[in-house]
């Protein structure tokens, strides 16, 4: 018959085992867990600086043409500059009558990569009281300032116009 020995029993915590594959492996995906919780964040934080922060265009009139000449911008025109999408940011319009905006070609303005603009969507026009914004029963909705417009509403200097996923902001 075999009999324990207390000092032949190992003891409870009294023997330090070495890592193994397994803790080590365990380790490194804590860690890879850890930077990608830290990457998602980063990411957050970058889409909500970019949205929140407000681009600085050139003002209007200082703006250089396609051939490097400066633009003449009529004494008394107001013009609009492109603020929101990226791709289009700084392209500038003179209004000295009426500017329409939509998809097709025989608009003013023709924003053609927005699924969200109707095909005539607004139009923006000088009367004798200023410069005055009409939506054009689109589809989306025109917005001034975020408010969206219904039917027709006066505009003035800084104020933005939004048609789709497009901004356009009124410099003078």
């Amino acid at each position: 018959m075999a009999t324990w020995s207390t000092s032949a029993r190992p003891r409870c915590g009294s023997r330090r085992r070495s890592p193994n594959m397994t803790d080590q492996l365990l380790t490194a995906l804590k860690i890879l867990l850890l930077a990608l919780v830290y990457l998602f964040f980063a990411r957050v934080l970058w889409a909500v600086w970019s949205e929140v922060r407000t681009p600085v265009a050139a003002p209007a009139g200082e703006g250089k043409g396609k051939r490097g000449k400066k633009k003449s911008v009529p004494k008394g025109a107001s013009v609009f500059v492109v603020i929101e999408p990226k791709q289009h940011r700084g392209r500038s319009y003179t209004l000295s009558n009426a500017l329409t905006i939509g998809r097709v070609d025989d608009n003013d303005i023709i924003i053609d990569d927005d699924n969200f603009i109707s095909s005539h969507h607004a139009r923006i026009e000088v009367r004798p009281e200023g410069v005055w914004v009409v939506d054009l029963q689109s589809t989306n909705g025109s917005f001034v300032n975020g408010q969206r417009l219904s039917g027709e509403r006066s505009v003035r200097k800084g104020d933005r116009i939004q048609v789709g996923s497009t901004v356009l902001e009124m410099r003078s």
